[in-house]
């Protein structure tokens, strides 16, 4: 679970083309294996479904046909995968619900999607505390988007 952690808050590319999120697709559909989506937009979810490849693949490409429908245009900009050649976690934002990407402090988003080839760990996705721990000064919070403490 720590790896997935490790992973989530890493770094990740954007998928600013419509292509671009389909190759992703291509690339999870191609490397098979294991799969595990989350939707932690979905507060109640805990649990992660697990797929195969082609499962996957087809998860999320029902997602970018949905997103399409709300979202026009060329650019897509709402999927991010940890490496474009060999995606091992996907994470796909919901059009209307991404919230402001400017934003500072507060929680961060949830995903509408999470595709990953580890465990899902659903901690991640939890509200901070907002005891001690949680409170963090403005600066602290501008240095940190969305990364955990």
């Amino acid at each position: 679970m720590e790896r997935f952690a490790e992973r989530y808050w890493g770094r990740f590319t954007g998928c600013i083309r419509w292509e671009q999120a389909e190759d992703a697709a291509r690339g999870v559909e191609a490397m098979g294996g294991v799969w595990y989506a989350a939707r932690p937009e979905a507060e109640e979810s805990d649990d992660a479904e697990r797929l195969d490849g082609a499962g996957a693949a087809r998860l999320l490409r029902t997602r970018l046909a949905e997103m399409r429908r709300l979202k026009k245009g060329e650019f897509c900009n709402l999927v991010f995968v940890d490496d474009a050649e060999a995606p091992n976690l996907i994470k796909i934002f919901h059009p209307r619900r991404a919230g402001d990407a400017c934003r500072v402090g507060g929680e961060p988003v949830r995903p509408w999607l999470v595709l990953s080839r580890y465990p899902v760990d659903p901690t991640v996705f939890a509200p901070r505390g907002e005891g001690r721990e949680g409170k963090r000064t403005w600066w602290k919070r501008m240095l940190r988007i969305g990364a955990p403490e």
